[in-house]
């Protein structure tokens, strides 16, 4: 038996960071992907921790594993960036590395509640220790997903079609053509508002939008997430324009500055699978599945301990649905997630 401690990534964890093996799983969720150093760098320095964070499990024979999260606090949840261990666990100790990976996961779900996120949200391929990782960590899949890969994505030719980028007031009209164009329980497990779909810089992102309109409404958008030479494309459209993503996804690249040779991802939800078609059109090609999962946090809720006083439901702060809590008077997890215990290594 030796103890395996997780804790914040430091700098000094950056040599043995850098040499895991990672599985995105952030794919779908709006983030660009992040090298391995840089996301190391991001997590280990206090001014950038908002933005990324890294937890680290540590045995006496070295650096085990690590999960990478990406803060979001608009919209009150932490995405799952990636998982992360040594090539020697993989996959000789799948079992071994599935308790890891949950002990990870559980240290960031912790320490996200701690912060004040209410949900936590991944996507995960549908083989492999990553997904039973999630389920064990009590993540639940609310969708699947098909993920397209584009290299060279040219401009395309419009046809007639207005595309103009997005202006911050938009946001309201495209939350608007999210909720018609989503199922509703997709859309209560992603809980998006208004301020999910602000664009501009992001720590060291770029995002921008672009829209269709018809009858001053939103009928189409492409958002773009550019780190380099990578982008992330979310597409959105109402029912029976899904053929507008043809003009409107190389027009939104091309403005965004996405070169011919760059990496270009998007993820479709089955319930749009009618977006597929029409993205091999401008030349992505299908990559793989994967599961769309949730975890709800803990709610720190602070209470009074002169004396007890019942509770007026129009004083007391109203808690979301469905979240479990836990007092501030009591014992709290660490805001950091900082847990240790025993495994067989």
């Amino acid at each position: 038996m030796a103890t395996l401690t997780v804790r914040p990534i430091g700098i000094r964890d950056l040599t043995g960071f850098r040499a895991l093996q990672r599985i995105p799983l952030g794919l779908g969720d709006g983030g660009a992907p992040v090298g391995p150093m840089g996301a190391g760098v991001l997590a280990s320095l206090p001014v950038t921790r908002r933005y990324w964070r890294g937890y680290i499990a540590t045995a006496s024979q070295g650096l085990r594993a690590a999960v990478e999260i990406q803060p979001e606090p608009r919209d009150y949840r932490w995405v799952v960036a990636a998982l992360a261990a040594g090539p020697e666990s993989v996959p000789e100790q799948s079992e071994l590395l599935v308790d890891v990976w949950e002990a990870l996961l559980i240290a960031a779900i912790r320490a996200a509640g701690a912060s004040g996120a209410k949900r936590l949200h991944a996507c995960a391929p549908l083989d492999g220790p990553a997904l039973e990782a999630l389920l064990r960590a009590n993540f639940t899949i609310y969708a699947y997903q098909t993920t397209l890969a584009a290299s060279g994505v040219g401009p395309g030719a419009l046809n007639g079609t207005v595309i103009r980028e997005q202006e911050p007031s938009d946001a309201w009209a495209l939350q608007q053509l999210y909720q018609r164009a989503t199922p509703q329980p997709v859309q209560f497990a992603e809980a998006f508002t208004t301020n999910h779909w602000d664009v501009g810089r992001r720590a060291a992102w770029r995002v921008r939008g672009f829209l269709v309109e018809r009858d001053h409404q939103a009928v189409a958008y492409c958002r773009v997430t550019s780190r380099g030479h990578q982008h992330v494309v979310d597409v959105l459209a109402l029912p029976g324009e899904a053929g507008l993503l043809r003009e409107l996804v190389p027009q939104a690249l091309a403005r965004s500055g996405a070169g011919e040779n760059d990496e270009v991802w998007v993820g479709v939800p089955d319930y749009h699978s009618e977006y597929i078609s029409h993205l091999e059109a401008v030349g992505f090609a299908v990559t793989g599945r994967q599961a769309r999962m949730v975890r709800y946090t803990a709610v720190p809720v602070r209470t009074s301990q002169a004396r007890p006083l019942p509770l007026v439901p129009e004083v007391g702060e109203r808690l979301s649905a469905r979240l479990p809590s836990y007092s501030t008077t009591g014992t709290t997890p660490p805001a950091d997630g900082v847990t240790s215990g025993t495994l067989t290594v």
